[in-house]
């Protein structure tokens, strides 16, 4: 069975993930470093846990569109 995650992190992820696309990358180091520099939230525990799930977001859309463009 998967994580639960709360609704709050889900949104924040998603405008993020839609607002910055060209910035989200499948790191989530980078992706954390873009969570601390556009969200208002300093807790850590909930940056960490929105660049967790922005990470899987960017796997889930962004890893078939670099995959296609490798192989074109």
């Amino acid at each position: 069975m998967g994580k639960v995650r709360p609704a709050s992190i889900k949104r924040l992820a998603y405008q993020i993930f839609q607002q910055y696309y060209d910035r989200v990358s499948l790191d989530y180091a980078q992706n954390k470093k873009l969570v601390l520099e556009v969200s208002t939230t300093r807790a850590k525990h909930l940056l960490n846990r929105v660049s967790g799930y922005l990470t899987k977001l960017a796997k889930r859309y962004k890893a078939p569109e670099v995959a296609a463009q490798a192989k074109a």
